[in-house]
């Protein structure tokens, strides 16, 4: 057994530059939110190319996951490491209403052993760290006793249909892993490859999409008439920009109270607007008749949604009592089982040690334990997930932090030992 681990970490210590270039590579693959297919099929090509077997899994026009299988005898546990293909939305409107750099378009680079680019953080890099620790394994030759199954899926960032934005293109938060779990895509358990710091979290919050619509009347600006009253001004856009104000300190209120501790650090829910509309921006001399908010909610893992609808509803309608507040979307949160968690994360303990001579950290940092991620899609049909991964720096701020290929390559090792360890071909900590 110990010339197995020695052979398979061998193996992944001579693939840095492969590393790099796997992640660049993807990185640099244009496939925003909707249209995951083409950074799919890089993915798909890649196990093709090194003797793997792959299967593509499509959904519908542009998007679609792919699978990575090393086939076990059945004699082992099955495990499943899952990283996503989307970063982020793209095209004329997100240049346009965001007035950023697209990540997308910005893609990867390298400077010296550092990988910069969202893409990379977010979710690429982590998806060459599984490749390149599966592929380690299948060159190793051994025979496996459970199936390994490495996935890289659509559709997991935060989007979902409203207003004119329909179909399945605006569909996300576990879209293409729930479809390929409905699809047979199974194992007894699950890691969900996202950057972690080296800690992990199998407890993670939902979210619940909000729409609030406000209505008014077309007045032109020297005809305008402002009421004592802000619940009877005719522009909706003055009475939406009062219930932002009002949402925010909400918000605030709103995670202070429901913050708590979990076995796997803080989780603390969040909520905040992130997108408003209303008015004709060529035409700013009529009052607006309509406006609308677009609110994202943190919910805690098995929560109800109805008590916090009608919270928001009260907050929205204490200043205008005619507003609406509509459930775009709702994913719940769920966690593992301590029992049914216990051996996975034992397992990458004692592999964390064995790589990185040091324990692995108690907690993982609250934004990571505070996120949806495809934990829940697992940990809601009963397969007990957790999410890990290498680091990606200080990155609270969308294009800052880079991924290190040292730590990386650490986290490639971690994942194969894991999977041989999970599947009983060797024993770790003993």
């Amino acid at each position: 057994m110990s010339g197995l681990i020695e052979d398979v970490c061998g193996r992944i210590e001579s693939s840095k530059e492969d590393l790099a270039e796997i992640a660049l590579r993807l990185g640099n693959t244009y496939g925003p939110l909707g249209n995951e297919e083409p950074t799919a099929r890089v993915a798909y090509e890649w196990y093709r190319d090194n003797g793997m077997n792959a299967d593509l899994v499509p959904m519908i026009e542009g998007r679609a996951s792919t699978v990575g299988l090393l086939r076990g005898d059945g004699s082992g546990k099955s495990i499943i490491f899952n990283a996503h293909l989307d970063t982020e939305a793209s095209g004329p409107e997100y240049d346009k209403l965001m007035n950023a750099p697209d990540p997308n378009k910005v893609g990867a680079r390298r400077d010296g052993d550092h990988l910069i680019g969202h893409t990379v953080q977010n979710d690429r890099g982590c998806m060459s760290v599984q490749m390149v620790a599966g592929r380690a394994i299948h060159q190793s030759g051994t025979v496996l006793k459970g199936d390994i199954l490495l996935k890289s899926a659509a559709g997991e960032t935060g989007a979902a249909p409203v207003d004119e934005y329909q179909g399945m293109q605006y569909e996300s938060k576990g879209l293409g892993t729930t479809w390929m779990v409905d699809r047979g895509y199974t194992a007894d358990y699950a890691v969900i490859a996202e950057t972690t710091d080296f800690s992990a979290s199998w407890v993670q919050c939902g979210a619940t999409y909000f729409k609030v619509s406000f209505t008014g009347r077309n007045m032109y600006t020297p005809r305008l008439e402002r009421p004592d009253g802000l619940a009877d001004h005719p522009n909706a856009i003055v009475r939406a920009a009062a219930v932002v104000t009002a949402i925010e300190a909400w918000a605030i209120e709103f995670e202070a109270r429901r913050t708590v501790e979990t076995p796997c650090g803080t989780m603390a829910p969040k909520a905040q607007v992130g997108a408003f509309r209303g008015g004709l921006p060529w035409r700013p001399n009529r009052s607006s008749t309509y406006a609308a908010l677009y609110v994202d909610v943190r919910t805690l893992p098995g929560e109800e949604v109805a008590p916090i609808h009608r919270e928001l509803t009260a907050v929205v309608r204490a200043i205008d009592p005619a507003a609406s507040v509509d459930i775009t979307m709702s994913k719940a949160g769920f966690g593992a089982t301590e029992e049914g968690i216990r051996p996975l994360i034992e397992t990458i303990r004692n592999a964390h040690e064995y790589v990185r001579g040091e324990p692995m950290p108690d907690k993982a940092e609250p934004a990571v334990v505070s996120m949806w991620r495809d934990t829940n899609v697992y940990n809601r049909v009963g397969i007990p997930s957790l999410t890990f991964g290498p680091s990606r720096g200080q990155a609270a701020v969308q294009g800052t932090g880079s991924m290190e290929l040292n730590n990386m390559i650490e986290g490639a090792k971690i994942y194969a030992l894991t999977a041989l360890a999970i599947g009983g071909s060797i024993t770790l900590g003993m």
